[in-house]
């Protein structure tokens, strides 16, 4: 029997990158500053390469930022041309692997920074400042320690950052409180004349450049937005965003079960009725969370069918039940539209109990990317 598949995979995820570079148009119009798009983390599981290029080559970006300098040195050698800034660490013993690929770290640290003085060559500088996140970043009383040890290395700061603790809360009054102690900092550097005339002060992430939160800023750093997604799916931001992933498969077996018949392993779901399942292959190995066991939902034609039972490494099954088109090799939607509905990541987050970020991630590599474009 010929295969009724209309591609060779089990389940697939399309990346529209026309709405990739829609996104960053509408956020650079939205800030009207710089956009340093956030591109870690495999673009979010988008994946680096495709996005990093579509981001410099057709959105004119000049700043990429990673998380990791594995990341960094890997992006540094498929493109030449942006600088790519380190966000979440810098070593003194990978001084020379920052200057050897053109790479700017973050410093976040003082002893890091004080391990650069003396030194006859120095990367670009960006320094990183806890504001109230606690996480990352030298502390605001380290200021003046800090502006110091520039003088005594005879350089200027790229750039001067902060992070958002809860930049998303349309009613936190925290940011605003972030963004005070920052312009203490962000004056005591320009005062002393230690920051570049073209230095990059980036604060906002994606829940910052939503709510107009970017004090001094020059810059901006989306990232979840970027790829169309509100990091609170109750926060509404003036600018339309349009979701860049899709995730779908294709339904590989229907059967009848009948009533108090189970389903899937632990048999933790037994059908009330006789019902129709359709068996998914999808699983957690792809990253479909096991938290969507007897939760999630897929469409089927532009109709919901619930998960019924576990979720199991490479299966799932769901109840197709009076979906006549419910059938060997019809399409089935994980993230994405179908007919008049729309399955959105924010869903699936709340279904798996965990946020946007950790879905797309979640997405294995087994699952194959394909490129869409205009």
């Amino acid at each position: 029997m010929a295969t009724v598949f209309e591609f060779p995979y089990r389940t697939v995820a399309e990346v529209r990158l026309e709405n990739l570079l829609r996104n960053l148009y509408a956020l650079r119009s939205h800030s009207r500053k710089e956009i340093i798009p956030v591109v870690k983390a495999d673009a979010y599981g988008h994946g680096i390469w495709p996005i990093a290029k579509a981001l410099v080559h057709q959105g004119s970006c000049q700043t990429l930022a990673v998380a990791t300098l594995e990341e960094a040195i890997d992006l540094r050698r498929k493109l030449a041309s942006p600088s790519i800034l380190v966000l979440s660490g810098f070593f003194p013993h990978q001084v020379e692997a920052y200057l050897k690929h053109r790479l700017t770290p973050v410093i976040h640290h003082l002893p890091h920074l004080k391990s650069l003085v003396g030194r006859r060559t120095l990367p670009e500088i960006h320094l990183k400042f806890d504001t109230g996140m606690h996480r990352l970043g030298l502390l605001p009383d380290e200021t003046r320690e800090a502006a110091h040890l520039l003088d005594r290395m005879h350089t200027k700061l790229s750039g001067l950052a902060t992070h958002f603790a809860e930049s998303e809360s349309p009613l936190s009054t925290f940011t605003d409180k972030q963004l005070n102690v920052f312009a203490g900092i962000h004056d005591t550097f320009r005062e002393r004349n230690l920051l570049h005339t073209d230095a990059k002060i980036h604060v906002a992430n994606s829940g910052g450049i939503l709510r107009g939160k970017w004090g001094p800023s020059t810059a901006v750093r989306p990232g979840l937005a970027l790829y169309g997604i509100s990091p609170n799916p109750r926060l509404q931001p003036a600018l339309k965003l349009l979701p860049v992933l899709s995730w779908k498969t294709r339904i590989l077996s229907v059967k009848d079960v009948g009533r108090g018949d189970s389903v899937g392993y632990g048999r933790t779901y037994r059908a009330k009725k006789k019902e129709r399942i359709a068996i998914l292959p999808v699983g957690y190995a792809d990253g479909y969370p096991r938290l969507l066991s007897n939760r999630g939902e897929v469409l089927i034609a532009g109709k919901r069918a619930p998960v019924r039972g576990r979720v199991s490494m490479d299966l799932i099954a769901v109840d197709c039940t009076g979906i006549a088109s419910a059938k060997e090799g019809a399409e089935a939607i994980l993230i994405g539209e179908s007919g008049k509905d729309e399955l959105l990541t924010s869903e699936l987050a709340t279904w798996a109990e965990t946020i946007a970020y950790e879905v797309l991630c979640g997405i294995s590599p087994r699952v194959p990317r394909l490129y869409l474009e205009d």
